[in-house]
Parts: C-alpha cells; structure tokens; sequence
C-alpha cells in the first residue's frame, strides 16, 4: 500500500506543466473526517468526535475561463512586441466554452447527534454567471469577410446563442444521516427548498453582417432576448418593486426541490462512500417573468456610407444630428419589455464517488471522482438547452499536524467538457484552537501560481463551532 501511495504522488507531481480548467465543488472538504464541511458535499458525512456544531458565515469565490492572459497577449522576442495572438486564441477556445463566475455564501447552518442519527440544517445564497466567449467575433477580426481563396464571405456571424446567462436562489436544507454500526453502514438523505432570487439570460441572440459582392454596402443583422425573473416585480420607471410581504409568499415565489442521497461503508482503515446531489427539476421561474425585444422585430441596418457634413457645422459636431442619424438606423433596436410565460431552469446534478484510506489516524490519502452534469434551460421548444458533463478526480493527503491542527493538499485530474488537465494543485489548513473554535482556509484547482497563466481558483473560508 506505501509504495501505491508513493508512486501516486509521483504520478500527480510529473503533471505539473498541464493547466487547470474550473469546476463548482471545492474537492478537498470530501474526506475530511473532522469538517461539518464534507456533510455538503455527501449527507451521510458528519464530523466524528462531535456531538453539536454550528456553522458560522462563510464565504466560497469560484472563477473559471479557458483562456489565461499569456492565452491572449505574448511578448514576440523577434519583433520585440506585445502582440494579440488571435490563431493561438481560437486554438483554445470552442463554441462550448463559458466564461465562469460564482459567489456562494452560507449564512448558516447546524447539525446535532442523537444516538445513531445525526440530523442537519444548511442555508446559503448561492450566485453563478456564465457567459459565453465570442469564438466567431474573433475570427472575423482574424480573417474578416475574405475567404482564403481570396472572394468574400457573404455573411460573417459574429454571436449567436445563449451569450449570457446569471441565476442567483437561496438554499434552504434539512438532512439526517443514519449510521448501522453492526454493518459499518451509514446513509443520509438531504430535502432542499430552492427559493429563487434572480435569474437573467439571453435567447436567440444573434449578430451577423452580409456584405454585398460588390462591396457597396454592409448590412448588419441583430435580434436579441434577454429574459429574466425575480423574487419582486419590476417596473421601466420606478425599478423594483420590494414587498416584504411577497418575499416570504411562497406560493407567490420562484421555488424548486431537490434532494442529496448519500452512503458510506467502513472497511478497517477503507472508507468507500458514494453521493448523488441537487436530484431536481431545477426551480420554476414562473413569477415577475419579463423578456425584452427589438420593438421593430430583427433589427437590420444597412450601412452605405456616411455623409459627414450633414452631422459637422463649421468643424463643429452637432449633437442632434448625429442623435438623429443614430436613431434613424438603430431605432428598431430599441427594447420594448412584455411579460413572457413560465419555465424551469436546472440547478446542476452532482455525483461523488470516493475512496479513501487512514493511517494511524493521523494521516488520510483519499481519491474522488466528481461529475456534474448541466442542462440549463428546461422548456419545451428550446433549441438552446444546455447539456454538458463535466468531471475531475482528485487525490488529496491530510495531516494532522497536532490536535487542532490540520493540513489538506490535493491535486485535479479536469474534464470540462472540451479538453482533459492533468495537473489542478489545491491545499488548505483546518484550525480548531480549543477544541471547539474553527477556522478553515481552502483554495482548490489552482491553475498556476502565476496570475498571467491563472484559469481557474475556488477558494472558500468561514467559521464554525464544534461541542
């Protein structure tokens, strides 16, 4: 067993040149044992030792992109240059890859022991943005409206589809954990009420120019959706609408459900556990419900030329008739707001399944793979919906350095979706002076300690108490 441990650490540190893509769940909380922490990410978890604890504020940044800095700019040793480097942007990029974002708090939380029971209670604001990266906008700047053989594009998309998307919803969760101690069987199961606070995105939304051949004139093509639904109404001239009254209304809420199955099995110094997450249709968006349009359809606007001196008197710029003119041509762009139907938007399912082994209790290697399937949009009709499968596997050691002292570090194996990473560092420290007071720092799929090369970084901190 040492020397499999050994040549896994090997393994992971001769990856170390590959880079980092981004994933929502800080992988590292997963086996360990002493953290209320690991009951989020498997319900039949809870910290051993511990007959009581609260879990104080805490607060998790989640960011994540395809692209670093050194991606896009690059120094040229030959022309002693900065350059934007647009062939060696597209050579990472697809249509697939999102521009990722997330700020979760958990506002607070408790969990107390009852013979061979174990029973919790979480709730947390959760935030995500995702957007998406203009891969056709940036090959027309590469190759603008001319193909390779020399004749011209007729038409040159530069966005389409779901370019944005933004929802933010508050968690709240009741969980119980059962353990069997005659078969070293423990399970747990988790209900959520998933209570809608925000949600923005963008359907539809196309941009495209079609030059005519003989190079006369340019022609630009734009539609746009942008659709959103809030926990309070909205109006053009005096904004939101807040109601003290409607916020606690749940049947007048965008509410969803959903459930956290979990189960662990004790073999000696083996733990083997299994946990399938966020079990749901997502949350039904179904109130306050508004989506803007062009008031004049698909907006087209047909550009010939401009006559400068209808806009320029005496070499000054007169602002009128340069409002007019932009009025004339992009006055059916202009948004006009109507109320739109319901639909359901998904919260991402999450399976974890891990393994791990403790040596003399004071030292902990663990393995997890952890998959996370995201649908998006749920609606009849839609062409745009969202299907991805993302996974990583982690190998992460503890340490415990004293008492109330201990040391996590880890590394990701990262599927995103589009391209395989073999190298994700993480680490953190476990604080517990006292026995009872806790203090955690954890940061995970580190992508380089460079900020130029940075991708990706999920760092969380916050506060508990344990009795």
């Amino acid at each position: 067993m040492k020397k499999i441990f050994i040549i896994g650490i090997m393994c992971v540190m001769g990856a170390m040149g590959a880079k980092a893509q981004f994933d929502e769940t800080n992988n590292l909380f997963y086996h360990l044992v002493r953290t209320p922490q690991s009951n989020y990410l498997n319900p039949a978890f809870y910290p051993i030792k511990t007959t009581f604890y609260i879990n104080l504020p805490g607060t998790e940044l989640q960011f994540g992109s395809p692209l670093a800095m050194t991606d896009v700019i690059h120094y040229d040793k030959s022309s002693q240059t900065t350059v934007i480097d647009l062939d060696n942007i597209l050579s990472c990029l697809s249509k697939e890859n999102k521009f990722r974002l997330g700020a979760n708090v958990n506002v607070f939380g408790f969990g107390f022991k009852v013979k061979n029971m174990f029973f919790t209670f979480s709730s947390r604001l959760t935030n995500t943005v995702n957007m998406g990266l203009p891969v056709s906008a940036i090959d027309a700047l590469r190759v603008g409206n001319m193909n390779d053989d020399g004749t011209v594009r007729p038409v040159v998309e530069l966005m389409s589809g779901d370019v944005v998307n933004a929802t933010s919803y508050l968690e709240t969760a009741l969980g119980a954990a059962y353990s069997f101690d005659d078969l070293h069987l423990t399970v747990g199961l988790r209900a959520k009420l998933l209570y809608g606070v925000l949600n923005i995105r963008t359907d539809n939304t196309k941009l495209e120019f079609v030059t005519d051949p003989s190079m006369d004139s340019v022609t630009a093509r734009m539609y746009y959706e942008v659709q959103s639904a809030a926990c309070v109404p909205y109006d053009t001239a005096t904004g939101f609408d807040i109601n003290v009254g409607d916020l606690f209304n749940l049947g007048k809420a965008n509410t969803g459900l959903a459930f956290d199955l979990g189960a662990k099995y004790d073999w000696g110094p083996f733990t083997f556990s299994l946990a399938i997450n966020d079990l749901s249709a997502g949350i039904h968006w179904k109130n306050n419900v508004i989506t803007w349009r062009p008031q004049g359809g698909q907006g087209v606007i047909e550009f010939t030329g401009m006559d400068v001196s209808s806009i320029l008197d005496h070499g000054e710029m007169s602002t009128d008739s340069l409002s007019a003119y932009i009025e004339e041509r992009l006055g059916n762009m202009t948004p006009t707001m109507v109320d739109s139907g319901d639909y359901w938007f998904a919260v991402p399912t999450k399976i974890n399944l891990g393994a791990s082994y403790s040596f003399a209790k004071m030292f902990r290697a663990g393995l997890l793979f952890h998959g996370q399937f995201d649908r998006g949009l749920l609606c009849k009709g839609n062409d745009g919906v969202e299907n991805t499968f993302r996974f990583n596997t982690t190998l992460s050691c503890s340490v415990n350095l004293a008492n109330w002292v201990e040391a996590v570090v880890g590394s990701s194996i990262v599927y995103d979706g589009e391209s395989l990473d073999l190298f994700n560092p993480g680490f953190g420290l476990i604080l517990t002076p006292g026995t009872f007071f806790q203090l955690y720092f954890m940061t995970d799929y580190v992508s380089s300690f460079y900020l130029t090369d940075s991708k990706a970084f999920n760092i969380k901190v916050g506060l508990g108490l344990l009795f």
